[in-house]
């Protein structure tokens, strides 16, 4: 990360085509899942890849989702846009859709024959609560063959022993790690092993496997760093620019990109980022509290990012406030 970039100019953006996802995983921080419906519009892939010309190289684009090959075609025609833009493009995959080797060969030499830098094959106990690992070998060895080993990413390759060793052609329930673990074991394996952040669904499903604290405890913590000057961020099918790993929180829209950081250049933000970039989700935290009755759970959260989203989980049902966005996040924990 450098510091000294302007504001809102990551250098890995990831383009959302959908939130719909075959899995539901706990661990996800932007709520996916099968009851989403909407897909970007090849000419907002079109418009969303020609904003980002508006930054300077470096940066790259991921293409993701959701699971962005639920719709092969549209990922098909993001990646020969950027290509033809000159953007340094790869796909993600959670390997869901690995039914068959025809298929999954078929689809990524289509891919590759149109010119993506790399192919991102996610690789964890949360995935493998749905789908089999069989099948995420199944992408991995694929891949390899397709793409080669310099253009294949396995995140988080260190996962790839664990997953198999409950069986590889079934999926494996969370609980089976608390039960052969022990649950201080697989509390440690999952956030501190997977490097878990607190954000989306996180909190909720897998807080009662890591030490929880008060509100007060992330007093002074900001998020300076995330809403401004994050190297990982996305924008959606929505409209949304979403700030770091930010789930459910947009800075602004990205079809007004040049205006938007002009805005943030000048310091001048929407209310709620505001708040979070100057004084943190505590500051979030005693507002709702003061202004919208927020009364904080018995128990405490994980992390700021838990609190945050909390938090806002009550703000949307309070008040429109435009960063809360997509609003559908807030239906799908």
């Amino acid at each position: 990360m450098n510091r000294h970039a302007p504001p809102l100019h990551p250098s890995d953006l990831g383009l959302i085509l959908s939130y719909k996802c075959q899995c539901e995983c706990a661990h996800c921080l932007y709520n996916c899942g099968p009851t989403w419906r909407d897909w970007m519009s090849p000419e907002e892939v079109q418009e969303a890849l020609e904003a980002t010309l508006h930054w300077e190289q470096p940066y790259q684009v991921h293409l993701t989702g959701g699971e962005p090959f639920l719709k092969f075609s549209l990922l098909l025609h993001a990646v020969e846009i950027a290509t033809e833009l000159g953007i340094p493009v790869y796909a993600e995959t959670n390997a869901g859709w690995c039914v068959g080797e025809t298929l999954v060969e078929e689809r990524f030499t289509a891919l590759q024959e149109v010119g993506p830098s790399a192919l991102l094959i996610s690789c964890s106990p949360f995935h493998a609560e749905t789908i089999p690992p069989a099948r995420t070998l199944m992408a991995i060895r694929k891949s390899l063959e397709v793409f080669g080993p310099q253009r294949t990413i396995v995140y988080m390759s260190g996962w790839l022993e664990q997953i198999q060793a409950f069986g590889i052609d079934a999926p494996t329930p969370l609980e089976a790690y608390s039960q052969v673990f022990g649950r201080e074991e697989a509390g440690r394996m999952f956030w501190q092993g997977y490097s878990l952040i607190s954000g989306g669904r996180s909190g909720y499903r897998l807080g009662h496997l890591a030490p929880k604290r008060s509100p007060e405890a992330f007093q002074g913590q900001t998020c300076h760093r995330e809403l401004l000057y994050a190297h990982h961020s996305h924008f959606d099918l929505y409209g949304n620019f979403i700030p770091s790993f930010c789930g459910g929180l947009t800075v602004g829209n990205w079809h007004q990109l040049p205006q938007l950081i002009a805005d943030f250049q000048s310091n001048i933000f929407p209310e709620l980022i505001e708040i979070l970039i100057k004084a943190g989700p505590y500051r979030l935290y005693e507002v709702a509290k003061e202004s919208y009755n927020y009364q904080a759970p018995d128990g405490g959260f994980v992390g700021k990012c838990h609190l945050c989203v909390d938090v806002r989980r009550h703000l949307v049902g309070s008040a429109d406030f435009p960063e809360l966005r997509p609003v559908e996040f807030y239906d799908n924990f």
